[in-house]
């Protein structure tokens, strides 16, 4: 049997947080190691039990949940953080996914939807909320051809020449993930060759910005 996904929750609301950890806990695959009232005690939470995955509210006392995600980031490199909010509002949305989340949600997701989310995350990829993506799409006025933040990632390292194991490396994802990347690319800008990709980034800037600057 493979090792459990384990997970932290974060959430003040003592109900809202018992409806979390009974969807976590319905799933055999993933193993609630500790629930976090604060901001402050999330942090705690975080150095003592190593979690590969943080559900966190934003909205939490002692320490919010955008000061937590920014500690998470530069001393837990190796936890992924989804956000769960209520607050429909783009620019706290935008703000969340440029300190470099793991994923985005509306805490009136689904079940099916959430665990998705997670098993998503830790294959390395960026998991935003059905409800949440068009809405973004639509405030940034972009059309069809909008790129994630982990297709950014990927376009930029093959226009710098790099093979598909080596992007995987880099990006600690799947060979198979990444070359799903590649194939969305493809589509996306109607592109038929990986010079065509090339040309994509340099003429869009994204081979003159790091890895970090595009998380």
């Amino acid at each position: 049997m493979s090792e459990k996904i384990s997970i932290l929750l974060a959430e003040d609301h003592a109900l809202v947080r018992a409806g979390f950890k009974s969807i976590i806990d319905a799933e055999e695959g993933f193993d609630v190691v500790g629930e976090a009232e604060d901001g402050l005690e999330c942090l705690e939470l975080v150095r003592a039990k190593s979690p590969q995955v943080v559900l966190l509210d934003l909205s939490m006392p002692k320490l919010s949940g955008l000061n937590a995600i920014s500690h998470i980031k530069k001393r837990y490199k190796e936890t992924k953080v989804i956000v769960l909010t209520a607050a429909e509002t783009t620019n706290v949305w935008t703000e969340v996914l440029e300190l470099g989340v793991a994923g985005i949600a509306m805490k009136s997701i689904s079940p099916k939807e959430l665990i998705k989310g997670i098993y998503s995350v830790m294959e390395g990829e960026l998991f935003i909320h059905s409800e949440i993506q068009p809405i973004l799409d639509e405030a940034a006025g972009l059309n069809n051809k909008r790129l994630s933040v982990r297709e950014k990632q990927v376009v930029k390292l093959v226009a710098e020449g790099y093979k598909t194991k080596e992007i995987a490396e880099m990006l600690e994802i799947s060979d198979r993930t990444v070359s799903k990347h590649r194939e969305n690319l493809m589509t996306k800008m109607g592109a038929t060759s990986t010079a065509e990709l090339t040309n994509y980034a340099n003429e869009t800037g994204l081979t003159k910005v790091r890895l970090e600057e595009i998380e």
